[in-house]
């Protein structure tokens, strides 16, 4: 069993931090007045930012980050600027919102006011609340992590990378991430693997979405020079709440392969299947559970099966950061003759969420 752990790709990656810690440092000018009161009494005044995988965020002028609350607490809520707020049933609503007391309004204790009209529902019918940043950077959202280890009996180096960014509109939500991975020691042949994927939804009604899907996968265990995926289908949230997600996908992508090695190689271009699904959990104050799994059968290559999954466990430490477990594994029922079947690895970094 080969463990092999994910990877090496500094340039990109420092930069990618570089760039977004820059635009983090833009101070809004304007103070707010936002009024939030949890359920034992305490009193915070500030500027709501967002409700996100089950955490109010509330920016204060006297603490120097973000504070997260948990939703769950919060007993008010008031803020005179305009929201998006998305339901667990897939609605979204824009406007000024407001929770009050549960017990004045029998449950219905979140209110969205709109020139269109209002709409009153449980507060646990809200599965998020975001606003329109003044620009691109400050509305991304995602982390950055990284991971090394030393043995010293055979020299053995394995480094592990990993960046993701998502950035939402009120009609669309597009994403993108890469992992790098590097592995090796003396008198051994090394090991790399490079992959880079970039996704979106287009919001259809409730619940159901549009999806894209592209991937770039370098592995040299499969003695993969390069892999090209393009293709989508359509989509569904099963489970949505403010601190859980399911969903599936279903559609069809084309692959380009070029492999290192002629020998029983496969065709070089494939129409495939795809069907796919994700599942997030968050939990207050304790980490996130993230699981990816995506079936690709061959549809112009009959017989032909390929499978991927990622799965991480995430867990907090201060502030922004985490410790992060992971697993992932690719594979391939019809790989060249001389290349693995199967390719996974396990993983563990320290990193930083924005």
């Amino acid at each position: 069993m080969r463990l092999n752990i994910r990877t090496h790709l500094p340039h990109p990656i420092l930069a990618f931090a570089i760039l977004l810690s820059a635009s983090g440092q833009t101070i809004d000018a304007t103070s707010r007045k936002d009024v939030v009161v949890m359920n034992n009494g305490d009193r915070f005044t500030g500027e709501v930012k967002s409700l996100r995988n089950g955490v109010l965020y509330v920016k204060t002028d006297y603490v120097d980050q973000n504070i997260g609350l948990d939703w769950a607490q919060v007993q008010t809520v008031e803020s005179s600027v305009v929201y998006q707020v998305t339901l667990i049933n897939g609605i979204r609503v824009t406007g000024k919102i407001k929770r009050i007391s549960p017990e004045a309004v029998k449950g219905k204790d979140f209110v969205v006011e709109s020139p269109a009209g209002g709409v009153q529902v449980g507060a646990a019918q809200v599965a998020e609340i975001s606003t329109q940043k003044a620009t691109v950077w400050r509305q991304l959202t995602g982390s950055i992590d990284t991971g090394y280890s030393f043995t010293s009996g055979n020299s053995q180096k394995t480094i592990n990378s990993d960046a993701d960014a998502n950035y939402l509109t009120p009609r669309w939500m597009a994403g993108a991430s890469i992992s790098t991975s590097f592995s090796g020691q003396a008198d051994a042949a090394k090991t790399n693997r490079i992959d880079g994927t970039l996704t979106g939804e287009g919001f259809l009604n409730h619940n159901s979405y549009l999806g894209f899907y592209n991937d770039y996968l370098h592995s040299s265990q499969q003695e993969l020079d390069l892999r090209i995926t393009v293709g989508g289908g359509y989509g569904r949230y099963w489970i949505r709440t403010s601190t859980t997600r399911f969903r599936w996908i279903a559609g069809a992508v084309y692959a380009k392969e070029n492999f290192s090695t002629v020998s029983g190689q496969p065709s070089g271009s494939n129409v495939e299947g795809l069907l796919g699904g994700s599942y997030d959990s968050y939990h207050f104050r304790v980490g996130e559970i993230h699981l990816r799994a995506a079936l690709f059968p061959g549809m112009t290559d009959a017989g032909r099966i390929r499978a991927s999954t990622n799965n991480t466990l995430k867990i907090k430490l201060v502030n922004d950061f985490y410790f992060s477990l992971g697993f992932w594994d690719n594979y391939d029922s019809r790989p060249p003759a001389t290349a693995k079947k199967n390719e996974f690895g396990v993983s563990s970094s320290l990193g930083w969420s924005f």
